[in-house]
C-alpha cells in the first residue's frame, strides 16, 4: 500500500470465501480511501470496534487505519501483519505493508523505524521488481532527510522516485514528492522555491492534486508563504482547498488547519488558532506536526512580547526537536528561546556518547575532533564536504554538544574512559 493508490496487497478472495468479517474490514478500507477526512463520526469508531476483533487481513486493515489517521493502531496493526509476512513463501506479499507502516511510523515520530522498514521494503522491491514499493521506500527516506537536514540526499532519492513511478498514473506519488521537496527547502531557508513547490499540491480554485497526502501539507505550504511574502494568495487558495473538506476532517487535519490559519492570519486574531488544537492531547500523536506548531505560536507570544507565555512552548517543541534529531527545526527553536532571553544548554554527552553513531560519523567526528577540515574528511572519506557536514550535524545533538568547538574535549574523555 505505498502512497499511490489504495490498493490491497493481492486480489481479494471470492465473497463465498470471505471469513466472517472479512468484508467490514474491506468496506472499512474503501471508505478510507475514497473519503478519508468525511464521515469520520460513523467510520473511526466503526474501526476501533473491528480492531477487537481478530482481523482476517491485518494488512489492509491497518493500511486503513494509517489512512484515517488512527495513527498509533495503524502501527499496532501493520507490525503484526508483518510478522504474519515474514514467513518463508510469502514475504513477497509484505511489500505493500511495509509501505504503510513506513508512513505510520513518519507521522508518529518512529523516524529510525521508518528508515528500516524502508530498507527491508527496498530489498523486496528489488527482489519482486515492486516499482511502486520502491518509491515508496525512497520516498519515506527522503522525507526523513529532509526533516533531519540531510539536504545532499533528499534530490537524489527524489529523482530515483521520479524515474521510476508514472507520477501522472500515481498522484499520490507527485503529491508526497512535492510536499518532501518543498520541505527540504523549508529545512534551507529556502522560502520562495519551498511556496513554489507546495503551492503546485492545489490548483488555482483549490482543487487538490491528490484527495489525502496533498492537504498534510497546507500547514507547510502557510509556512513557506509567510516567509515568501505570499500571504493573501495563500490564504486564497488556503480557504477554497478547505472548503472542498468535510468540516469535520479529524484532529490530524484540524490541527494542521489550525497552525496554517494561524500563521496567515493577521496578528491581533492568530492567537485563537495556535491554541486552539494545543488544547486537545490527541494532536501529541503526530509529533513533529505538534511541534511545528508549537515553534510558531511560541515565535507569535515572543513577538507580542509575552516572553513568559512562550518560554514553555518553545521548551516542549525544542524538546521534541531533540529527541526526532530534526536538526533545522532544533536549530530554530533554540534560537528563538535565546530571543527569550534562556539559555538553551546542550544535551550533556553520556559515557560511550560515540556509541550512539554510526560508524561513519564516529569516523567523521573523530577526524573533526583532530582538526581537519569537511573538506579535508570528505577527500580521506571519499564523501563530499556537504555530506560531512550533514552527518556532523546530526552528530551534534547525539553527542550531547553545540558543535564543533566541543569536539575535541569529547573525543579526549571518550578515549580516557576507555
Amino acid at each position: 500500500m505505498p502512497p499511490s493508490t489504495c490498493s490491497t496487497p493481492g486480489p481479494p478472495p471470492s465473497a463465498e470465501d470471505w471469513p466472517a468479517g472479512h468484508a467490514d474490514e474491506y468496506r472499512i478500507w474503501i471508505r478510507a480511501c475514497t473519503d478519508p477526512f468525511g464521515e469520520r463520526a460513523d467510520i473511526v469508531p466503526r474501526l476501533r470496534r473491528t480492531a477487537g476483533r481478530s482481523l482476517s487481513d491485518p494488512g489492509t486493515f491497518g493500511a486503513a487505519a494509517w489512512v484515517l489517521d488512527e495513527t498509533e493502531l495503524a502501527v499496532r496493526v501493520l507490525r503484526e501483519a508483518l510478522s504474519r509476512l515474514r514467513a518463508p513463501g510469502v514475504r513477497g506479499a509484505s511489500g505493500g505493508v511495509l509501505s504503510a507502516l513506513e508512513w505510520a511510523c513518519v507521522d508518529s515520530g518512529r523516524w529510525d523505524d521508518a528508515l528500516a522498514a524502508a530498507r527491508e521494503a527496498g530489498d523486496i522491491a528489488a527482489a519482486y521488481k515492486m516499482e511502486t514499493v520502491a518509491g515508496s521506500a525512497d520516498l519515506t527516506t527522503a522525507v526523513v532527510a529532509a526533516m533531519r537536514g540531510e539536504h545532499d540526499q533528499v534530490a537524489p532519492l527524489l529523482a530515483r522516485v521520479r524515474a521510476a513511478v508514472d507520477t501522472g498514473e500515481y498522484r499520490g506519488f507527485a503529491a508526497r514528492i512535492w510536499q518532501t521537496a518543498g520541505l527540504a527547502a523549508l529545512a534551507q531557508g529556502n522560502y520562495v522555491t519551498a511556496y513554489a513547490q507546495l503551492s503546485r499540491l492545489f490548483a488555482a480554485d483549490g482543487t487538490p492534486l491528490h484527495h489525502h497526502f496533498t492537504y498534510l501539507a497546507v500547514a507547510d505550504l502557510a509556512a513557506a508563504a509567510v516567509r515568501a511574502e505570499r500571504h493573501l494568495e495563500a490564504r486564497t487558495l488556503l480557504e477554497r482547498a478547505l472548503a472542498r473538506v468535510d468540516p469535520a476532517p479529524g484532529p490530524r487535519l484540524e490541527q494542521l488547519t489550525a497552525r496554517a490559519r494561524g500563521l496567515l492570519a493577521e496578528p491581533d486574531s492568530a492567537e485563537a488558532h495556535f491554541a486552539a488544537p494545543l488544547a486537545d492531547p490527541t494532536g501529541d500523536t503526530w509529533p513533529f506536526e505538534r511541534a511545528q506548531l508549537q515553534l510558531d505560536y511560541g515565535e507569535w507570544l515572543r513577538r507580542q512580547r509575552r516572553i513568559n507565555d512562550a518560554k514553555p512552548i518553545l521548551v516542549t517543541a525544542l524538546e521534541t526537536f531533540r529527541r526526532l534529531d530534526a536538526a533545522p527545526w532544533t536549530r530554530r527553536a533554540e534560537s528563538e528561546l535565546r530571543a527569550c532571553g534562556v539559555t538553551v544548554q546542550a544535551p550533556q554527552g553520556a559515557p560511550g556518547a560515540l556509541d550512539g553513531l554510526t560508524a561513519q560519523q564516529r569516523e567523521i567526528v573523530i577526524l573533526a575532533a583532530h582538526g581537519l577540515t569537511n573538506g579535508e574528511i570528505a577527500d580521506r572519506l571519499f564523501l563530499s564536504p556537504r555530506t560531512v557536514a550533514s552527518h556532523l550535524y546530526r552528530s551534534y545533538p547525539k553527542l550531547g554538544i553545540a558543535g564543533r568547538r566541543q569536539l575535541r574535549d569529547l573525543i579526549d574523555q571518550q578515549i580516557t574512559r576507555v
